[in-house]
């Protein structure tokens, strides 16, 4: 069995430079009955490299994480990335999504998330990634990504290859949006490190 932990760490600025952290771009769009182009809302999402802390992972192993904030919309948003070494759980990698919206959210809740999509700049369509996403409450997510060879290769090369994610999702209130976030080459090798073999 898998052990989830649902904890979200503090924010430090941005340092690229000395590989603690790397903030890029998040835009969230969002369907509106009055523009029929939808809305978007500009935030930022700030990428790093934690140890894993999932009991069955070996010591040394790391999880990448995203912690994204669309400061207009209330809406704050944690990504997590490690490796499974659960041999029941037919994944790859499994992936924690958890929502920190505020009380005045004006989606209400996450209804739910329709998975990942990889995508190579901010207005190309996105490509999907092969995995099964789980709905725990309206704040945490989890996906599996799949253990067949063809869809392990494909997933690991769409990850590690294309500069943006999309996350579609669907809020309580019906209304759809997607959150788009960037991770370019500054941060390929915190990628690499959960989805090269070693």
């Amino acid at each position: 069995m898998v052990v989830f932990t649902w904890t979200i760490a503090s924010s430090g600025p941005a340092a690229s430079r000395n590989g603690l952290a790397t903030t890029m771009r998040a835009v969230l769009y969002e369907e509106s009955t009055s523009n029929p182009k939808g809305d978007r809302a500009v935030g930022q999402v700030t990428w790093r490299v934690e140890p894993t802390t999932d009991a069955s992972a070996p010591p040394g192993d790391v999880t990448v994480r995203g912690d994204v904030e669309v400061p207009s919309r209330n809406l704050r948003m944690t990504l997590s990335i490690r490796r499974n070494f659960d041999s029941s759980l037919p994944a790859t990698h499994a992936v924690q999504i958890e929502f920190a919206p505020s009380l005045d959210f004006a989606g209400g809740s996450i209804k739910q998330v329709m998975g990942l999509l990889m995508k190579s700049n901010e207005a190309a369509k996105g490509a999907p990634i092969a995995a099964l996403a789980v709905r725990v409450d309206d704040r945490h997510f989890l996906m599996g990504l799949s253990a067949v060879s063809q869809d392990a290769s494909n997933n690991s090369l769409l990850i590690r290859s294309r500069a943006w994610m999309d996350i579609p999702m669907v809020y309580a209130t019906q209304r759809r949006a997607i959150l788009a976030v960037e991770k370019d080459g500054d941060v390929l090798p915190l990628f690499n490190a959960v989805f090269l073999k070693r």
